[in-house]
């Protein structure tokens, strides 16, 4: 007895974890949002990017910084100057090693050398400065760019959560108009063996079913596909099932000019701030290909030991300052030439960003009206129709009308209330794309992976 009870609240415990595991994922407009900024994979793979910028950043920063290496060389030669050099650093020299006939035939000498050797660039020309700013902008950039996909992931997220939740509504509205096309179908196949009417009446019915069936199915697959769309954008393995809750985007006020958006768009938008970043960058690359026509100044100090057996038996240290300057490079004026065009590029790329945002926040403004006015026509066009359809109803019950009027009727009505969920998608869109395009877009605080 107390095995089976057992056995019992064990089965009970693993059907409600699997309860649990199985359990839909239910998300609302603002945790969908949030879930995409978190776990979208392209916005992730450009976070990678930043860390990547901010990596070359601290590298370029480094050229400030000395470089200490440490090395040791074991050399074996019978090089007269080798050999006479080598007694010089062990301190061997003698009397005799002046010998003309020693200095000409010394023999094979050996030497193990280790030095530790600082080298400081005190002046490059402005070049490790200018490879920084470069560094930096392009970081910036970077940064920038990332800001402006998580804007992007947002406004997809919020598409695709409208558009499934506007193909629900859709398919609420198709299920409708088939259990009426079934009816009609139904009562005339009746009407037809009793021979109350002609038989042309029962084809166009059971014609109109299948058309609105096949409907029907065009709108269940465009629901799973906004589904699947939604699962991708926000980083959901596909065959997860989802549930949400009904989503009302906030309405935006139609008292703002057109004008005071396009000004937003300038202030406010980050890949404009980004392309801004990249004609810095540009010019600092040219002021870096410009360094090579520069002075450098480095500061060298070194600490040798030197022995003829492995060892640090003498000990000899050095300083020095060194001044260069490239006479002549050919390479130089193409490396400029390159750099200033690159920097003329990136400044054309800003001006045609600039003219492209300006049309898209303008586009967005005129997609809001339009929904709005769309929106309008829309709802008296529904009650318009779902008024037709009932004074049809009333004329055919009299035998006043025909059934093909019927049908006419209930198609338009059904076209009508499509057209009203659509015009509603598009406005809440609009209201959505708007301050998108305005680059003021409100985003969850989250805390990327």
């Amino acid at each position: 007895m107390a095995y089976r009870c057992s056995v019992k609240i064990s089965l009970i415990f693993v059907l409600a974890l699997i309860s649990g595991v199985l359990q839909a994922q239910v998300f609302d407009l603002d945790s969908a949002v949030a879930h995409a900024l978190r776990h979208n994979p392209n916005l992730n793979a450009v976070q990678s990017q930043v860390s990547a910028s901010d990596a070359r950043t601290q590298a370029s920063k480094a050229g400030h910084l000395p470089t200490l290496t440490l090395s040791h060389t074991a050399r074996l030669s019978d090089n007269p100057l080798d050999a006479f050099a080598d007694k010089l650093h062990t301190r061997q020299v003698t009397s005799p090693d002046f010998d003309p006939a020693l200095l000409n035939d010394p023999g094979s000498s050996d030497l193990y050398f280790t030095q530790l050797a600082l080298r400081w660039s005190l002046y490059a020309g402005g070049r490790t400065s200018a490879m920084v700013e470069d560094a930096e902008q392009t970081e910036k950039n970077s940064r920038l760019q990332y800001q402006r996909e998580r804007e992007q992931i947002a406004f997809a997220t919020i598409s695709a959560y409208l558009f499934v939740q506007a193909t629900e509504q859709g398919l609420a509205i198709a299920e409708d108009a088939v259990a009426a096309a079934r009816q009609h179908a139904r009562t005339t196949a009746q009407l037809a063996r009793e021979g109350r009417i002609v038989e042309s009446d029962k084809l166009a019915a059971e014609v109109n079913l299948a058309a609105i069936r096949s409907q029907l199915e065009q709108v269940t697959t465009r629901h799973r596909s906004a589904l699947n769309e939604l699962k991708l954008v926000t980083g959901l393995p596909l065959d997860t099932d989802l549930e949400l809750a009904v989503a009302k985007v906030a309405a935006i006020a139609d008292d703002v000019a057109i004008e005071e958006y396009e000004k937003r768009a300038l202030d406010n938008r980050k890949d404009l701030a980004a392309a801004r970043a990249l004609v810095q960058a540009a010019q600092a690359r040219v002021d870096a290909a410009r360094s090579v026509r520069k002075p450098n100044l480095d500061l060298v100090v070194s600490s040798n030991w030197y022995d003829d057996q492995p060892g640090f038996d003498s000990h000899s240290s050095s300083i020095m300052g060194v001044l260069s300057f490239d006479l002549y490079d050919g390479k130089s004026s193409g490396e400029i030439d390159i750099t200033l065009a690159q920097q003329r590029e990136m400044q054309w790329q800003l001006q045609a960003l600039q003219q492209s945002v300006q049309k898209q926040v303008r586009d967005a403004y005129n997609s809001l009206r339009e929904s709005r006015e769309r929106l309008a026509i829309a709802e008296n066009n529904v009650a318009t129709a779902q008024q037709t359809v009932k004074l049809v109803k009333q004329r055919y019950g009299q035998g006043r009308t025909i059934l093909l009027d019927l049908l006419q009727a209930e198609r338009l009505y059904t076209d009508a209330r499509i057209e009203k969920l659509t015009a509603r998608l598009n406005l809440d869109v609009a209201q959505a794309s708007l301050p998108l395009a305005a680059g003021t877009l409100a985003l969850p605080d989250v805390v990327s992976p």
